[in-house]
């Protein structure tokens, strides 16, 4: 088991195994599978009650999603299917949107295809906004090079599909004249099964959830997102166990957080009211091996908790009651459910959702930051409170 204190070797091995070894983990996969029981292997070790909560999901992909120019000069454009999108054609004139808010849309919107900037806002706000204001369509270009991958959590009623920053500008700088598009989004939907990996105490009692997602989009292996949060929940684990330390802390590494957050929402939905009652904190783990600062975003008592531990590490930090909107991640889930809750996350990686990010481009020192400063703030959480407080 080794000594008690937090390895990031240890922690930067654990993504070698997940984004390396296992690669890409979407939702429903057998490599999501494969990085399961590889997680589950590596918690029981330590001494934990390990279980796979099973669940279904909606799994859908794109059977050839196609974007053509009409006019005014004919040509082709890759395009991505927004996983959620219904299956069908839209043809119209383009209409820019900015970045998708109601008023970014102006009354001549109804029936055309609207083309809308990636950022701020959710790709859901963004296409229900659309649909509001009529239009048949939804372009979204990204906002820094290449294309990507992304999921409406609640669907839609009209085609939406995503392109490539250099393809929007392109679309945009044509603005002078008339620009119309065929968006044809083909989408497949099927069932599949995902799980989150549980890692109790041996008498099943916890008082703080530690956890983060293990799933990565298609797109990429997914080593900063999520393999660096998910090595650093291991370790941490591995950390306290050597410690003889095992009591109060759950662990839970959740499938399909990259398809809408489902995994978390299948584990908090699954508590017994007095389980849910004991909680004091959940800490997520997600996307943090990048960047030169730690912004934590939370609920108020969890982020004054991070704030006093990060300072005594010396460690530059921000605290925000938010994430930006156009982020989400598994600790909403508990934040919705009444448990205070606070992310780790740089906010920052320029490689997210691509097939650029891999190991290289994790740093092994932000690995054993977050290992320490989340192994100080559970500590900081399992004091007894203050006497008449």
């Amino acid at each position: 088991m080794g000594e008690a204190k937090f390895s990031s070797q240890r922690a930067l091995a654990h993504i070698q195994k997940l984004a390396v070894e296992i690669g890409s983990r979407p939702a429903g996969s057998d490599t999501e599978k494969r990085a399961a029981e590889y997680i589950r292997g590596e918690l029981a070790a330590d001494g934990y009650a390990t279980s796979l909560q099973e669940f279904p999901i909606t799994s859908i992909t794109d059977e050839g999603t196609n974007l053509q120019v009409l006019s005014p000069q004919e040509r082709s454009i890759d395009a991505k299917a927004l996983g959620g999108s219904v299956s069908d054609a839209a043809e119209g004139e383009l209409i820019a949107a900015g970045i998708g808010r109601p008023e970014d849309f102006g009354s001549d919107a109804r029936g055309k295809i609207a083309l809308i900037q990636r950022g701020e806002i959710t790709f859901g706000a963004k296409v229900a906004n659309a649909q509001a204001a009529g239009t048949a369509g939804v372009l979204v270009y990204n906002n820094q090079a290449g294309n990507f991958t992304g999921n409406l959590t609640s669907g839609s009623a009209i085609p939406a599909a995503s392109i490539s920053k250099e393809d929007g500008e392109s679309l945009l700088s044509a603005s002078g004249q008339p620009v119309r598009v065929r968006l044809e989004v083909k989408t497949q939907t099927e069932t599949l099964t995902s799980r989150n990996v549980v890692a109790r105490p041996p008498d099943g009692n916890c008082n703080i959830v530690a956890g983060g997602h293990y799933d990565s989009v298609p797109a990429g292996p997914g080593a900063n997102d999520n393999g660096s949060g998910t090595a650093v929940v291991i370790e941490m684990a591995r950390t306290r166990a050597a410690a003889g330390e095992l009591a109060n802390i759950c662990y839970v590494l959740f499938g399909s957080e990259e398809i809408g957050l489902v995994g978390s929402a299948v584990y908090v939905a699954s508590l017994a009211d007095d389980d849910r009652a004991a909680l004091k904190a959940m800490l997520n783990f997600d996307m943090l091996a990048v960047g030169d600062s730690w912004p934590f975003a939370g609920s108020p008592e969890v982020n004054a908790v991070a704030d006093r531990e990060a300072t005594k590490l010396g460690l530059p930090h921000s605290v925000s009651a938010e994430l930006p909107q156009n982020l989400g991640s598994d600790h909403a889930s508990f934040i919705r459910a009444g448990i205070p809750s606070v992310i780790f996350n740089c906010f920052c990686d320029a490689h997210y959702h691509t097939a650029q990010d891999t190991i290289d481009y994790v740093q092994e020192s932000r690995l054993g930051d977050a290992g320490n400063i989340g192994l100080a703030m559970i500590d900081d959480l399992l004091q007894p409170s203050p006497s008449g407080s």
